[in-house]
Parts: C-alpha cells; sequence; structure tokens
C-alpha cells in the first residue's frame, strides 16, 4: 500500500502542471524593452521599422617602425549620423592605452610592454582643431565635445593624428612575435559604436573582453622598410608596385588554383629580393564594409596561398608562417577547406570576404575580418581546431556585428558549435561528439566556486577565470544541448536565418532568441531562461527507485534545475540492457521530477550517461 501511495505521489511531483516561461516574459533590461517600444527591434527575431545603424569610414596612413617597436599614424574617419539623435560628444577607444603606465587591467601584463599611453598628436571635426585640454581619458575611452553637435542624418569628419608602441612581446591577440614578426589587431584610434540599445557604447577594455564595431570601408597604407611583407584585412591594391615579377605570377597563380602554392620559401627569404628595390615601401589596401582593420607584417615568415571558388568569385587563401614550423604548413589548405565548408555546406552562406589570412602567432587564437593569428599544434586534431574555430569567427561576430564586451558568449559558443562541425568534416568523425566534449569541458569547470553565472549579465563584469568559463564553457553547453534537442538541420536553419536577417546590422542576445523561436515554431523560453538568465546549474540524479509487480520506476531528479536530457541504461544481471533516452524538454513544465520505467527483473546497476553535460556525476549510478 505504501508502495503505490509513493509511486502515486511521485507522479503527481512528475507531471503537475507548471507554467513554463515564455520568452517575452525573460528578464530584459529597461534600455532593451524601449528598442522594443519604439520600434528599433522586433519580437520577431528581425530588425524593426525604426531600426537605424551609424557607420564609421576609415582613410588610415601609417607607419610601422620595426626597430623602435613604434606605430606611426593618421586617419580620417568620415562618420554617418544615421541615428534620430543629435550627438554632442565623441567617443573614441584607444586600446593600446590598455597598456598605460597606472591602468587597471583584468590580464597580467609583462612589464616590458608598459608604456605611456597613446600619444594624441592632433584631433580635428569637421577641420577644426580639439584643444588637448578638451580631451578626456577613461582608460582606454578618450571623449571629447563636439563643437555645434553632430544632427541626426549627417555626416561628420573627424582627423586624428597619433603615435604608440608596439608591445615588445606577443599579447592577447597581437603583438611583437621573435622580434621583427608582427600582428597589428585594435592598432587605430576606432570610434565607439552609437546604438538603438544604449546609445554611446562607453566600456573601457580591460584585456579579456574584444571589441563591439561600427561598419564601414577602409583605405589603409601601410609603409614599412621595403624587406618586410604585409598581409592585412583588405585586399592589396598596388601588388605590381611592391613585388618582383616572379612573386607577382605566383600570387596570381595561387588566387586562380585549388592547389597551394608556395608565395615565399626558405630560399626567397635568404636571397631575400621579394620586393622591389628601395628603402620603403607603401602598401595600399581597401577593405569594403568590414567591422575591423588588422594586418601583419613580417620578414622572415613564409608564406603558402590557395583559393576556393565561392559562387562566382575566387577567395585568395594565405597561410605566413615561421620556417620552423611543421603543422602550419598544413594551414592553408585546412582555411581553404573550412571556407568551402561554411560557405557551401554548413548553412551556405558565402563567405563574404575577398581574402582570408592565417598568421602563426597566438597561443590562444585570435580572430579579425579576414585573418587569424593563432598557434601551431603539435596533432592535427588541435591544429584543425582551431583553424576551423577562428575561421568560424568570420560570421560571428563579424557578418553580424555582436557585443563582444556585453556578450562575448554568442560569438564564441556559436563559433565553436559551427566549428565543431567543420572540424568533423575534415577529421572524417562524427558531429554527434559536439555534445560529448562540451559535457566533458563543462563538467570540469562548472564546480568552481562562483564561476557557472548567468551569461546576460555581461562579459566586462566577470574576472579572468569567470570569463573564461562564461564565454566558452557554459554557452558551448547550452548551444550543444539545444543541437541536440533540435537536430543539425534545425539547428543550423535557424542559424542561417539568423545570419540573414543581421548580416551588416548588430544582433543582441534577444534577436537570436527569438530567430530560434520563429524557425522551431517554439517558444524555448523554458531553455533560455535557465541557461541564459538563471543561477544554477546541470545536475540530474538518480533518486527512488520503486520495484512493482510488472515494472520498475526510476525517479529521475533535476537538482540543478538546468534542463538536460536524460540517457538512462539499467544492466541486469542476466547480461541484457535496457536503454531509455529523453529530450531535455521533459523539464519544459518545471518540473523538477521525472519517472522512467523500465522492464521489471534481477537489476545490477542502473546507471545515467556520463557524456551528459553536469556539474556532479556522483548520484548518477546505482547498483544493486
Amino acid at each position: 500500500m505504501k508502495t503505490k501511495l509513493l509511486l502515486v505521489v511521485l507522479v503527481v511531483l512528475a507531471v503537475r502542471p507548471v507554467f513554463s516561461q515564455n520568452t517575452k516574459d525573460l528578464y530584459m533590461p529597461r534600455e532593451f524593452k524601449q528598442a522594443y517600444d519604439i520600434g528599433t527591434r522586433s519580437h520577431e527575431g528581425i530588425p524593426g521599422e525604426n531600426y537605424f545603424q551609424n557607420r564609421a569610414d576609415y582613410n588610415i596612413k601609417v607607419e610601422l617602425l620595426p626597430d623602435a617597436k613604434l606605430l606611426i599614424g593618421n586617419e580620417l574617419i568620415a562618420y554617418k549620423n544615421n541615428s534620430p539623435d543629435s550627438l554632442s560628444h565623441i567617443y573614441i577607444t584607444l586600446y593600446q592605452n590598455l597598456y598605460k603606465k597606472g591602468e587597471a587591467r583584468d590580464i597580467d601584463v609583462d612589464v616590458v610592454n608598459i608604456h605611456n599611453g597613446v600619444k594624441i598628436k592632433s584631433v580635428k571635426i569637421n577641420g577644426i582643431k580639439i584643444e588637448s585640454s578638451s580631451l578626456s581619458y577613461y582608460s582606454t575611452v578618450m571623449v571629447f565635445p563636439v563643437p555645434n553637435k553632430i544632427s541626426p542624418n549627417s555626416e561628420t569628419t573627424i582627423e586624428i593624428e597619433w603615435e604608440q608602441k608596439i608591445p615588445l612581446t606577443a599579447l592577447r591577440r597581437f603583438g611583437t612575435y621573435e622580434e621583427s614578426n608582427f600582428f597589428m589587431g585594435y592598432w587605430y584610434p576606432k570610434m565607439n559604436v552609437y546604438d538603438d540599445i544604449v546609445g554611446w557604447n562607453t566600456f573601457a577594455q580591460g584585456g579579456n573582453t574584444e571589441l563591439y564595431s561600427n561598419y564601414g570601408d577602409f583605405v589603409v597604407e601601410v609603409t614599412v622598410p621595403s624587406e618586410y611583407n604585409v598581409w592585412s584585412s583588405g585586399l592589396l591594391q598596388n601588388t605590381n608596385e611592391i613585388f618582383q615579377d616572379k612573386y607577382i605570377k605566383r600570387i596570381n597563380e595561387a588566387s586562380l588554383s585549388d592547389e597551394v602554392i608556395q608565395i615565399i620559401s626558405e630560399e626567397d627569404r635568404v636571397e631575400n629580393r621579394i620586393t622591389k628595390a628601395g628603402e620603403k615601401h607603401k602598401w595600399k589596401f581597401k577593405g569594403e564594409y568590414l567591422p575591423d582593420f588588422a594586418f601583419a607584417v613580417s620578414n622572415k615568415y613564409l608564406w603558402d596561398a590557395t583559393s576556393v571558388k565561392i559562387a562566382n568569385k575566387r577567395v585568395l587563401i594565405n597561410a605566413v608562417y615561421n620556417k620552423t614550423s611543421k603543422n602550419y604548413r598544413k594551414v592553408a589548405e585546412l582555411s581553404r577547406k573550412s571556407v568551402d565548408y561554411y560557405s557551401n555546406k554548413i548553412f551556405a552562406i558565402p563567405y563574404p570576404y575577398p581574402l582570408l589570412t592565417a598568421f602563426n602567432g597566438e597561443n590562444q587564437g585570435a580572430e579579425f575580418p579576414a585573418m587569424v593569428n593563432d598557434q601551431e599544434y603539435d596533432n592535427d586534431f588541435e591544429n584543425t581546431f582551431v583553424t576551423t574555430h577562428e575561421i568560424a569567427h568570420t560570421y560571428f561576430p563579424f557578418y553580424v556585428g555582436i557585443n563582444e564586451q556585453e556578450y562575448s558568449w554568442m560569438d564564441e559558443g556559436l563559433a565553436t558549435i559551427i566549428g565543431i562541425s567543420a572540424l568533423a568534416e575534415l577529421m572524417g568523425t562524427e558531429e554527434a561528439t559536439i555534445l560529448r566534449q562540451a559535457g566533458k569541458e563543462y563538467h570540469n569547470k562548472s564546480r568552481k566556486f562562483l564561476v557557472d553565472i548567468p551569461l546576460m549579465i555581461g562579459t566586462h563584469n566577470a574576472g579572468d577565470y569567470t570569463y573564461g568559463f562564461m564565454t566558452y564553457g557554459r554557452p558551448i553547453t547550452a548551444f550543444s544541448l539545444l543541437f541536440d534537442y533540435l537536430g543539425k538541420e534545425i539547428f543550423y536553419q535557424a542559424i542561417r536565418e539568423f545570419l540573414q536577417q543581421w548580416k551588416g546590422k548588430h544582433a543582441t542576445p534577444y534577436d537570436l532568441f527569438y530567430t530560434f523561436n520563429k524557425i522551431t515554431n517554439e517558444d524555448l523560453g523554458w531553455f533560455w531562461n535557465p541557461w541564459f538568465f538563471e543561477l544554477g546549474h546541470a545536475d540530474i540524479g538518480i533518486g527512488e527507485v520503486v520495484h512493482g509487480e510488472n515494472k520498475t520506476t526510476v525517479q529521475i531528479k533535476n537538482i540543478g534545475g538546468f534542463p538536460i536530457p536524460v540517457n538512462l541504461i539499467a544492466k541486469y544481471k542476466d547480461g541484457t540492457e535496457k536503454t531509455v533516452n529523453t529530450k531535455m524538454d521533459i523539464w519544459k513544465g518545471g518540473n523538477r521530477l521525472y519517472l522512467i520505467e523500465i522492464p521489471k527483473g534481477n537489476i545490477k546497476e542502473i546507471i545515467l550517461d556520463p557524456n551528459t553535460p553536469e556539474t556532479y556525476y556522483d548520484n548518477n549510478r546505482k547498483v544493486y
């Protein structure tokens, strides 16, 4: 009698109606609500009828002095205010002030890289000089008043002359590699974004977070000593003025070939007659509608190139690397296959740039429009993964303008998922390993004290270790679970829709949530709320086991509160097994208990799959 009563109670607890969370009921900060109220955003996951976006076009001339580790430049910014607001001040990011003496940082910096900050020589607005006394500095942000304000739907020109030290060693995402190889990211005074959510985005850089960028065209001229070569986010405009004829021939050949062609070999570096005679060369680049611009410089690196046909154009693929590298010699081909996969297979959205350059430098990997900066790995798996992952960032955050200062988990989480898909394709492994790999990472990291915090809090609020889990561990696990729940076809359909609707615009997490809801024809608020908004974790366990006359009922307890699938294996003493797999929507009603029925028998043990992402596994096994 007690057994039957207990079973009835468990059934009631397991199936009691609890209203699920609707996406429209998710917590939304006041500034986001305002955007939906005024019609710049839509609950359909598309830009609203009143959506606006400002634009910044750059014309930059810069000289890099390798021996002095100095960058001297001037730029003309054409800034278009498409907002309905009059702007009284301008905000500019001076990223290199991160290394200024006395500045607050959330990363460790080698003392040799500390300097006096970016030297601003001159600032002009529409030709009118701004006195240095009017320039205010807040960490990496410079702000100054605008004479007569910037009216709605008007264009303003900003001229800046500056110089800055180049880090003497390799730092996060950029710096000096072995004295004469440089990757220049975050190197020019850059307009902050003014958007429909908060207006001016004024967060300073602490070193962990990346950027939030306007879109615009870039015309960039880089002057370097003649023995140096330059690669950039833009397309080189004066190839014939720079290179000797045989190198021009090799470049042209590579730009039409599926095969990898070595443009610069070790012998070429020894001969040192790659560029035409002269003391210096001005490398002229153009990039159309980019969110950022990076370049790399070297007088030692080797250079491989190939190309891939995307729609009716060919994309030039470059890999530049240290002569001691072994596996980086495979990166040009890996990059070509990755671009082909993303453009023609995974969600069939063409790679948006005319070229891609992989630079052999950064030991953590870094992405920029049309460029990646990453290290060489000893094994093919890691070498392939970092290549596919960094190229996946072409779509997140560059194709859609994600605010990485606030929501770096958007681009890292999604880039990792599609990167693993490319990895599976190139390595010939199963795509199902996405959830298994995510599960290992989540289990190893989520047990740390106060690390597993809500993603919507904002990335800039996170410390170094928390930043890592908040940017990678938790969102990768969440998107992996969603991938597993929806299946890859629907998952990629939602991603494709999101990319197409927000191409070249500034997407937020809510836009992503609404897009998935629309494509799946399901309100996934029950999933979004715990994984992105709430404190908690993924942890299920085996509770009471009730042995009835004809069946055994196993109680599954959702201890952590987050929805995850239940994959149960019952092993019987006669050697037989019973497997029960349920999707994570069994928890969508808010219930914390779920009952699974298995055949009656002489049970040896009951196990919950240890490959499912969980914080703890110590309650996942019951032995008889």
